[in-house]
């Protein structure tokens, strides 16, 4: 398979190339400790603000919105949409501070704070037109998120999306956990 071998070969440089850019040009920069600062203040700020009552629910909120975003974030990078120039560790592309901590921490407060689909995906809208129109380009202007074809409003019906589905997948779960107690009791 000389495809497959070529393939492995490029694969092996990328991570030295991505280790050696990492040391030179990232660790420690100002980029890099926002990252850090970003990622550690949403998870201090959601600690302070999460419900403990419904921990259960906003977890699974908040673990479906890792797992989408880092899902998209890969099939963007691999497709060449966008990339992150600056990251917080060397040895993943998929572990940075919107995919692991701004997006989820996002969308877990929305779903503590509103009860209700319609105020839920109000708010929802709000946070992907900041996120798309606000965060988005001040990134690319610290450099910290190149967009390569990719535009902005593109952005926010996908935060949209998946705010709802993170929210359906919570419910639907709290759903057959009411069914299945229903029907225990008869």
């Amino acid at each position: 398979m000389p495809l497959w071998d070529q393939i492995l070969d490029l694969q092996a440089k990328m991570v030295d190339l991505r280790e050696a850019h990492f040391l030179h040009n990232v660790l420690f920069t100002y980029q890099w400790w926002i990252l850090v600062t970003q990622t550690i203040l949403v998870w201090v700020v959601w600690g302070v603000l999460v419900d403990r009552k419904r921990l259960r629910n906003i977890l699974i909120v908040g673990l479906s919105s890792i797992v989408i975003a880092v899902i998209l974030d890969d099939i963007g990078i691999t497709l060449g949409l966008w990339n992150y120039p600056y990251t917080i560790f060397p040895f993943s592309t998929r572990f940075n501070s919107v995919d692991m901590g701004v997006i989820p921490v996002a969308f877990m407060l929305i779903y503590q704070y509103c009860r209700s689909w319609r105020t839920y995906v109000f708010i929802a809208i709000l946070f992907a037109i900041y996120a798309s129109f606000i965060s988005e380009p001040f990134f690319v202007k610290l450099n910290m998120y190149t967009i390569i074809h990719w535009k902005h409003f593109y952005s926010a019906p996908i935060y949209v999306a998946v705010g709802i589905i993170v929210r359906g997948v919570a419910n639907m779960v709290e759903w057959i956990e009411q069914k299945a107690r229903e029907n225990e009791g008869s």
